[in-house]
């Protein structure tokens, strides 16, 4: 089985949660590469403006709404051959510790933040191209238990590593390999939970001095489902700016 880049011209992707600051990102940088993306997200005016070559409505805490879309895809698939990158960029922070967290809150963060991501997975394993890629976004949280995150968010984003090698296990005998990508604070409308002051804490504290851009993590999802990544499966990439070594 050969690199996905070597069997077609052209290079297909889904990016799932492509509204976001990452998202977005990832969208535009597979785009301006020559990708043909497919963008799954809640519905968005923004979504207009996006160089994606169709949109697909989505919201991950419904299973419905992501089978839905995944049918939608299937049908591309049928039409215009199989994917080779299937990127999960969604995702929502919270910062409520275990003492505070309502039952209600615990099962909406893990449904949108790992149930879905899940579903998305498992919905993508018959419409991926032997030899092509999956790439979830974990957290620095998911290491560390979340220091300024919430309980629910690290949780579920430690749950995302796992799952990813449990599939990097899975997969490679199709030779398509899955990676996690773990940010650390990066500038994007997710860190509006958190106050100026923290934001500013937080960029002191990492040894670059600064928080990382939405356009650094779409390099390393490029990077990931590039050829030369091709022997990198079952690994979580930190990205960090320093703030966490090990």
């Amino acid at each position: 089985m050969s690199d996905p880049s070597s069997q077609d011209p052209v290079r297909r992707a889904v990016v799932v949660g492509a509204f976001g600051g990452i998202g977005a990102a990832t969208v535009s940088r597979l785009a301006a590469q020559g990708w043909d993306v497919v963008a799954m997200d809640l519905p968005q005016a923004s979504s207009s403006l996006s160089p994606a070559s169709l949109v697909l409505d989505m919201d991950l805490a419904d299973p419905a709404s992501v089978a839905k879309a995944f049918a939608a895809l299937t049908a591309r698939v049928a039409q215009h051959g199989p994917i080779d990158l299937l990127a999960v960029c969604s995702g929502v922070v919270d910062t409520e510790k275990v003492a505070s967290v309502a039952l209600a809150h615990w099962q909406n963060m893990l449904a949108i933040n790992l149930t879905g991501p899940f579903l998305c997975c498992q919905h993508s394993y018959p419409l991926l191209r032997d030899g092509g890629r999956i790439v979830l976004l974990g957290s620095l949280s998911g290491r560390t238990g979340g220091v300024l995150t919430g309980a629910a968010y690290a949780a579920a984003k430690g749950g995302i590593e796992s799952l990813a090698k449990s599939m990097a296990q899975e997969l490679a005998p199709r030779a398509i390999t899955v990676n996690v990508i773990a940010p650390g604070a990066i500038e994007t409308p997710m860190l509006r939970a958190h106050s100026a002051e923290r934001k500013q804490g937080m960029a002191a504290s990492t040894p670059l001095k600064r928080l990382g851009r939405p356009e650094e993590i779409a390099g390393a999802i490029a990077f990931l489902a590039s050829s030369e990544a091709a022997f990198i499966t079952g690994a979580v990439m930190h990205i960090n700016g320093g703030i966490r070594m090990d």
